[in-house]
């Protein structure tokens, strides 16, 4: 099995039929209309509003398909199944891996624009 890149630029665009600019302009949306709020999921998790949570992260699990973050687009979907009860796990741990990946994944996205 391949493993899954952090930035997976041509498959985002694939999925846009080749669009680039279509693919730069989710970009822009993923990084400046809403970004990932830490705190909102912790709040979220503190009032014991799982689901609400995983909603949440689910929001961001559906943007980083769009653009091809793949690393980002598995960590959300075990936190997701783990806040919605779906699946066993570590929440706490799943939520950091999450938060890792979710910031990596700003940082290429950043680095993509400067270089596009």
């Amino acid at each position: 099995m391949e493993e899954k890149k952090l930035l997976n630029t041509a498959s985002g665009i694939d999925m846009l039929s080749g669009d680039k600019l279509l693919y730069d302009m989710i970009i822009t949306s993923f990084l400046t209309e809403e970004p990932f709020d830490e705190h909102k999921l912790d709040s979220f998790i503190a009032a014991g509003k799982n689901d609400e949570a995983g909603s949440y992260v689910h929001r961001c699990k559906g943007a980083a398909g769009q653009i091809g973050a793949e690393q980002l687009h598995d960590a959300a979907r075990m936190l997701e199944d783990v806040l919605k009860g779906r699946k066993p796990g570590d929440i706490p741990s799943l939520k950091a891996q999450f938060l890792d990946i979710y910031n990596k994944t700003v940082r290429a996205l950043m680095q993509y624009r400067t270089q596009s």
